[in-house]
């Protein structure tokens, strides 16, 4: 399971810096879908 989180993480990242430039309200979608991956993504 931490394969999962960490390939997770990534797809999010990378996600999340395309839907910063594109839609910021798609970040918000991904964030409540996702709560986990919030505080991990913070500390990276």
């Amino acid at each position: 399971q931490p394969q999962q989180q960490q390939q997770q993480q990534q797809q999010q990242k990378q996600q999340q810096q395309q839907q910063q430039q594109q839609q910021p309200q798609k970040q918000q979608r991904q964030r409540q879908q996702q709560p986990q991956q919030q505080p991990q993504q913070q500390q990276q």
